[in-house]
């Protein structure tokens, strides 16, 4: 029996679509794009944190990936791109290990045709493919804008810049007392936190600690001369510190290479010429502000010298968390990760990616994508619970029962028979009998708002002043804790 045309041609046509599925099932997947990514130092958290959201996406976007470790070795990081110049990469995440000698690096990739996507440092001069990075001037006026609000707090000044009385420099309240003294009405310090503040336990707030002197003394730290971020960071801080009468910027240092080890050695020369008016230190780099944070508590300084740093990093974010520090500007490493990874695998694969900006390098305006900031402070470090985890738990082995050379929990005795702690170096101290130990004072405002700041010694008199003053006072000759 012969078969009808169109029965023949309905079979043929069901072979032929069999037949095409079979040749697609054959076909040779897609090669993963090939990329390379350059840190300076993958010891650094903030790379820790790029690495790892970049290797979370390795599979999903089918990316071949060359990891290059600097170790902080800027001979070793020539070394390591000179090689991976003979290998097939269609693009590369460089973030140079010395700024200074960085654009020289980006300028040899791009002669060879390899895609350059310049990370937190953009060049001088070099046509690269991409800058991924932090908004570092946004950076430097939240480290400023910490220090203006805790000095307008302590003077018991309004903190919204949307008040009338914040433009005109009146005391919410009632009147301000000479030295920045805290008033008993609403004048006095507020007790309470603005953006992200707010006090963990064991931190003495801000605003305490800035109380004393009005304007407050700043000293900013910045990284080395050379190093673009550093600078921009610091000229944003620089301008908004001066832009008001609340701050005085007492000093401005640069620390040749970043290098934290130089720190201590800078603020001892500060404080030896500025004396007690020092009462911020703003770094640029979460590392120099460690280090500022370690020579503080060395020098018996850190519970009224405001410190702030910006990145965030592990060790900074404990330290925050626990109340030796004071506050953080996070650069956001997750979203750098990400968007360094986008630009890359766009690069690579068809030349150009979706930037959101553009930033200018000498004779070239490059494709750039900013990262947001934020400042971190005690009320809002939650927000780093989960980059870091278990911070709550890190900060109290950092802040607790370390100074147990004191004997026993003491006795009865004026010094009211309590263990003393440094409310922000976490270093525990013995108070009994008032022996050259320490004494918290245990502040509440008419609000209802309470707050403790620890001093060393016995307390001899109390007094309250406010805006005229007048004042009234209490003998405090047992010295302990009330």
């Amino acid at each position: 029996m012969r078969l009808p045309v169109f029965l023949i041609l309905v079979f043929l046509m069901i072979a032929s679509a069999f037949g095409c599925g079979e040749r697609q099932a054959a076909r040779k997947p897609e090669p993963p794009v090939k990329i390379a990514v350059s840190l300076a130092d993958m010891e650094r958290d903030g790379n820790k944190i790029i690495k790892k959201v970049i290797e979370s996406r390795k599979k999903k976007d089918n990316v071949d990936i060359t990891w290059l470790d600097a170790g902080n070795d800027q001979a070793r990081q020539e070394q390591q791109l000179e090689k991976l110049g003979r290998q097939k990469v269609g693009a590369v995440v460089l973030q140079p290990v010395n700024p200074v000698t960085g654009p020289d690096l980006m300028r040899r990739l791009v002669e060879k045709n390899i895609k350059v996507v310049a990370l937190e440092i953009l060049p001088e001069d070099v046509p690269v493919d991409a800058y991924v990075a932090p908004d570092h001037a946004l950076a430097g006026q939240l480290l400023a804008r910490f220090a203006v609000r805790s000095a307008r707090k302590a003077a018991g000044l309004p903190v919204s810049p949307d008040s009338a009385d914040y433009r005109s420099g009146q005391v919410q309240g009632g009147q301000q007392g000479q030295g920045g003294g805290r008033g008993q009405g609403g004048g006095g310090s507020q007790g309470q936190s603005g953006g992200g503040g707010g006090q963990t336990s064991g931190g003495v707030p801000p605003e305490i600690q800035a109380a004393g002197g009005f304007p407050l003394g700043v000293v900013l730290i910045s990284g080395d001369p050379g190093d673009r971020a550093a600078r921009e960071m610091a000229a944003a801080a620089r301008a908004a510190l001066q832009a008001g009468p609340e701050v005085r910027l007492l000093a401005e240092e640069a620390v040749p290479k970043g290098d934290p080890s130089l720190v201590p050695q800078i603020l001892q020369r500060v404080f030896a010429e500025k004396g007690n008016s020092v009462r911020a230190v703003l770094a640029t780099d979460s590392r120099l502000a460690m280090a500022a944070v370690e020579m503080l508590k060395e020098a018996g300084l850190n519970s009224r010298v405001l410190t702030a740093g910006v990145g965030a990093d592990e060790k900074a974010s404990t330290a925050l968390a626990s109340g030796e520090h004071d506050a953080e500007v996070d650069t956001r490493p997750d979203l750098l990760g990400q968007y360094a990874l986008d630009a890359a695998i766009d690069l690579a694969k068809n030349g150009r990616w979706q930037y959101s900006g553009q930033a200018a390098s000498g004779s070239y305006s490059v494709p750039s994508r900013i990262t947001p900031v934020r400042l971190i402070e005690s009320g809002n470090v939650y927000l780093l619970e989960q980059r870091w985890g278990g911070l709550k738990g890190k900060a109290k082995g950092q802040g607790g029962g370390q100074g147990g050379g004191g004997g026993g929990q003491g006795g009865s005795g004026d010094g009211g028979g309590k263990q003393g702690q440094d409310r922000k170096s976490g270093s525990g101290e013995q108070g009994g009998g008032g022996q050259g130990g320490k004494t918290v004072l245990r502040i509440t405002t008419q609000d209802g708002k309470t707050m403790e700041v620890q001093i060393d010694g016995k307390v001899k008199k109390i007094e309250s002043v406010d805006g005229q003053g007048r004042g009234g006072q209490d003998e405090g000759g047992q010295g302990g804790a009330r």
